[in-house]
């Protein structure tokens, strides 16, 4: 059972490290900013990477708490845990030498929910 788990959390894992990997290309690009030296293309897919493997392992365990599948409760806590995690952006603290870093939260906040997004996209994938 923790299969079909894990291959939904390894594709919404791969597919959101893509699609936040795009939208790091074309907000450096059409904003022409820079933080390389926070957020690279290796940290932006291992992270989604992690991420997607999170919500596996999470919605796995939630599911065989309660003895069955429970989309609605899973839902309603992998969005708020994916809003929650919104906070963490704000509370960094960028390096002085960093231009424009009134601009990073813009970045980062939107890959914060790609991986809920790729796991809801993709779960109808894998029933069984």
């Amino acid at each position: 059972m923790f299969k079909r788990y894990f291959f939904n959390g390894l594709a919404a894992g791969v597919l959101s490290g893509l699609a936040a990997f795009l939208y790091y290309r074309i907000y450096v690009i059409s904003l022409e900013v820079s933080y390389t030296s926070i957020v690279s293309p290796t940290g932006i897919l291992s992270a989604s990477l992690f991420a997607g493997m999170l919500i596996a392992l999470f919605c796995f365990s939630v599911d065989r708490l309660f003895k069955k599948e429970t989309p609605v409760l899973s839902g309603i806590l992998l969005t708020a845990g994916a809003f929650l995690s919104i906070i963490i952006p704000f509370m960094i603290s960028l390096p002085l030498n960093v231009d424009r870093p009134e601009l990073f939260p813009g970045l980062v906040v939107p890959m914060q929910l790609f991986p809920v997004l790729a796991w809801f996209t993709l779960k109808p994938l894998f029933k069984n």
